[in-house]
């Protein structure tokens, strides 16, 4: 969070601009800021107006903007919402040093901290003047703003709608709103004279007859590019879903500024639809699924509501950490159908390590996130900052993307490299050795395979639809169709017209032996242009399936960017020529020179061939895919 601007104090029906507290609603507003604020001031000496400035805060409006100097010796140390009230309350009251002394005079006598039930923060407070005044304490209390003034039971009902219309003039421009109020306590008051409690049930001492003191405004600005993030994530088909502990305008004005909701209803869509978009901690409090997440034993209307609120809803505001998990939970179950969403959840405190542990990749924040989050989560987030998030998951695609791309590669070959073995059974000469088979194997295709893990990405990668894990596999039927049917039986098909065309090589079918010298040049001779043109057949695929869609030549084209594949593929070409045309390894491998001019046709032929099918392939995917957007 970066929480650093307090906007308007609305206080006793008049709007304020936190600037200088020169009346006595504002003083004891500010004054609430600085006493009901769990933020630590520290400040060993008083700084010099002329100090160096190391944090600016200011008003949202031009004509009251005031700056504040904050020197290294002048930190506040706490949660970001309670340093931003310390500091602003703080320099309106006439600085740290001020904030200092008020904490001094008005000693903390019990405290009710902040918790997610509760949703207000109480403290007691006791004043050096009490016995002259007769007023043992002062109890100031600031929270949720229907919280806190269900608490001004004094309060007229004009009053109220004064204050609440405010209220809603602030959060419909993305304020996180809370509200301050205050009352006296006489020790009498006080149940058996202490002070004791943990809300409002069981406290010693009266709840009620607060009185009204305002309402802080803050920003909570989202991160530059988060924004443009949401809309990648939206584009790569994944859902952001916020769930906040805000009140649902603030959640609702935030989410339209991201992005999350549409900034109107869509064209079309249903009432019903547009109503649930934003739901309350109240909605799902009514809809608790009897067991441990268990949906399955719900009533029917129930799970139809949740149906409806895992298809339509993005922003859940005024949650508990319960409801977390069990929306968490609900989208797991509900998702995709009934096959359940894959669910990623970022929370940073404590009370987000349930839903953290339940998602399916818990990501806990590294700059302020709690270590009960961050041993429930299975990522760290080391920067705090979502576009990260979308980062990894280009990253993930990209690995997922390369190793699918990888094992297709491996796959080509294994159909010309099989069929060789059952054709001599039907009388055929052996087109290809066990020697070279290992020698494609271990010695070319293994090493090229490995380097796609460099492989840089399509450039419609993150326009790609998510691949369910229970849906699609790593390697799919598609992919074995690529392979063996596809690319395998056009590497076969080439391999064996380089075999069948090698001149004499027709007068070998059918004989039992080849054992003459003639016999075993022409046999040899063949053996080799099966292999090479097998050789340029991997090297033509390897090309081809460094894209799943993209063209690899021509205007917009991928290119061949992979320098590690290049080197590998050119290392692939001299290892074969080697094979071919080197005395050592012609007796190793059992091959024969293949005429250059020969072998220029094969080569030419195979490259044009597989290369140019598979362009005109991905053309065909393209243009069916923007025919279906």
């Amino acid at each position: 969070e970066n929480l650093k601007t307090v906007e308007p104090l609305h206080d006793g029906g008049k709007l304020l601009w936190q600037d200088r507290a020169d009346d006595r609603s504002t003083i004891a507003l500010c004054m609430c800021g600085v006493l009901n604020n769990g933020a630590v001031l520290s400040c060993p000496r008083r700084p010099s107006r002329g100090s160096q400035f190391q944090r600016r805060l200011s008003v949202n409006e031009p004509q009251s903007r005031h700056s504040v100097m904050w020197t290294e010796q002048w930190q506040t140390i706490g949660s970001p919402t309670e340093e931003a009230i310390l500091q602003s309350c703080a320099e309106a009251l006439g600085g740290p040093w001020r904030a200092l002394q008020l904490r001094a005079e008005y000693s903390k006598a019990f405290e009710i901290p902040f918790n997610s039930e509760n949703k207000w923060m109480l403290t007691v407070h006791k004043h050096i003047d009490a016995p002259a005044t007769g007023i043992a304490y002062h109890m100031l209390l600031k929270g949720a703003p229907e919280m806190v003034l269900s608490f001004c039971t004094s309060l007229k009902e004009t009053e109220r709608l004064r204050i609440q219309s405010h209220q809603e003039q602030l959060m419909g421009k993305g304020l996180r709103v809370l509200c301050a109020a205050g009352r006296p306590l006489a020790a009498a008051e006080v149940r058996g004279g202490i002070l004791e409690g943990t809300c409002a049930r069981d406290a010693t001492f009266p709840m009620d007859e607060f009185h009204f003191l305002g309402l802080f405004g803050l920003e909570d600005p989202p991160k530059a590019g988060v924004d443009k993030a949401v809309q990648d994530a939206r584009a790569a088909g994944v859902d952001v879903i916020m769930i906040t502990g805000d009140h649902p305008e603030t959640a609702r004005a935030i989410a339209r500024r991201l992005g999350i909701l549409p900034q109107q209803s869509l064209l079309g869509e249903e009432a019903s639809a547009t109503a649930c978009r934003v739901l309350q901690g109240t909605d799902v409090d009514a809809r608790q699924p009897p067991g441990e997440g268990c949906f399955a034993d719900c009533p029917p209307e129930v799970q139809t509501w949740w149906r409806g609120a895992v298809l339509h809803t993005r922003v859940f505001a005024r949650v508990s950490p319960i409801h977390k998990q069990v929306i968490v939970q609900a989208f797991q179950h509900f998702g995709q159908q009934g096959l359940g969403h894959v669910v990623a959840m970022t929370g940073d405190g404590v009370n987000d390590a349930p839903a953290l542990k339940q998602a399916d990749v818990g990501v806990a924040m590294n700059l302020r996130g709690t270590d009960v989050a961050k041993h429930a989560a299975d990522i760290v987030l080391l920067d705090d900052n979502f576009q990260s998030i979308v980062h990894g998951i280009e990253q993930g695609r990209l690995t997922t993307d390369n190793l699918q791309k990888s094992i297709m590669y491996t796959l080509c070959s294994k159909l010309p490299q099989v069929v060789p073995a059952f054709m001599e059974l039907a009388g055929v000469p052996l087109a290809l050795n066990a020697v070279q088979v290992l020698l494609i194997d271990i010695g070319t295709d293994i090493w090229t395979a490995i380097t796609y893990a460099a492989q840089p990405a399509e450039e419609a990668l993150m326009q790609r639809r998510p691949r369910h894990p229970l849906v699609e596999k790593m390697v799919t039927k598609y992919t074995l169709l690529y392979s063996y049917c596809y690319m395998g039986v056009l590497q076969t098909t080439l391999c064996w017209i380089a075999f069948l065309t090698t001149p004499g090589v027709w007068d070998l079918m059918g004989k039992v032996r080849i054992d003459t010298p003639h016999d075993v040049h022409i046999h040899r001779q063949a053996m080799s242009a099966y292999y090479w043109t097998l050789l340029v057949g991997q090297v033509a695929a390897a090309i081809s399936t460094t894209t799943k869609t993209q063209r690899v030549f021509g205007p917009g084209g991928y290119g061949l960017p992979n320098m590690l594949l290049n080197s590998f593929l050119v290392g692939e070409v001299l290892l074969g020529l080697a094979v071919l045309y080197w005395q050592p390894m012609q007796k190793a491998f059992g091959t024969a020179p293949v005429p250059t001019t020969r072998l220029a046709g094969i080569t030419a032929t195979a490259l044009l061939v597989i290369c140019g099918c598979d362009e005109a392939r991905k053309a065909m995917v393209r243009r069916h895919d923007n025919q279906s957007k």
